[in-house]
């Protein structure tokens, strides 16, 4: 090819067609440039189909962590039900007997009950030097929120429950009263009268300001965390269907 056009710019030399020559250059000119911007083009096309499989490649990383939060909600949510349960039976009541003690045991000695969003790829993404979706862009501002607003919420939820137990007061007056029990080893009191502690605290105005203080509580988290899960569920649907559009 090289050598074609150097035998036609040759030829017009030879014929001393100076206006010809010069058009001919021009022309060739133009062709290189075209050529040239062709190239970037198809670089340029190439380098975005790169990123956009880039981003296919890290939704699918998203859709792992957001089943992992569906899955971990699921759980946490059934603890909290079974333990508002606990706590309803208990409000329920005004008297108990001694043949109710583990269920009241259950009321008031509950455990943290936390989730948090998984956000590994998020934070991952955050931290590349492309921290873009390449074709997802829309996709990738639905997932912003996602982390941050409403994991933010979701922190606040997960918080709320670790120091309530902490600072009300409940916890600490039965743990002066109560003796562990460890089969081993003998108790100061009996068990009938450790039975008859626990029964009198939760007859008090102060054990059920309790309990229903941790019903009220506990029963927004269910709400919230099911919330999160089905944010977390249409985040997937999402993807799947941009996915199988063929972005």
């Amino acid at each position: 090819m090289i050598k074609f056009f150097r035998k036609i710019r040759h030829n017009l030399l030879s014929e001393g067609s100076t206006r010809r020559y010069f058009k001919y250059a021009l022309g060739e000119i133009v062709l290189v440039v075209l050529g040239i911007l062709i190239a970037l083009q198809i670089n340029n096309w190439n380098e975005n189909r790169k990123d956009i499989n880039k981003s296919k490649a890290i939704l699918g990383e998203f859709k792992k962590d957001l089943a992992s939060d569906t899955t971990g909600i699921n759980r946490v949510v059934k603890l909290l039900e079974r333990q508002t349960n606990y706590e309803a039976w208990a409000l329920n009541r005004i008297i108990y007997d001694k043949s109710q003690i583990d269920s009241l045991k259950k009321a008031f000695f509950s455990p943290v009950h936390q989730e948090f969003v998984q956000d590994r790829t998020y934070n991952k993404l955050q931290v590349s030097q492309n921290p873009n979706l390449t074709g997802f862009l829309d996709l990738q501002n639905d997932l912003t929120e996602y982390y941050t607003e409403t994991k933010f919420l979701l922190d606040y939820y997960n918080q709320e429950e670790e120091l309530f137990l902490k600072e009300y007061n409940t916890d600490k007056v039965l743990r002066k009263e109560l003796e562990m029990e460890l089969a081993q080893f003998p108790t100061l009191s009996s068990e009938d009268e450790q039975m008859e502690t626990l029964i009198s605290y939760a007859q008090t105005i102060e054990g059920r300001n309790f309990l229903k203080a941790n019903y009220s509580r506990r029963s927004r988290m269910i709400k919230y965390f099911n919330r999160v899960k089905e944010e977390a569920i249409q985040l997937i649907q999402q993807i799947n269907a941009q996915l199988e559009n063929g972005q």
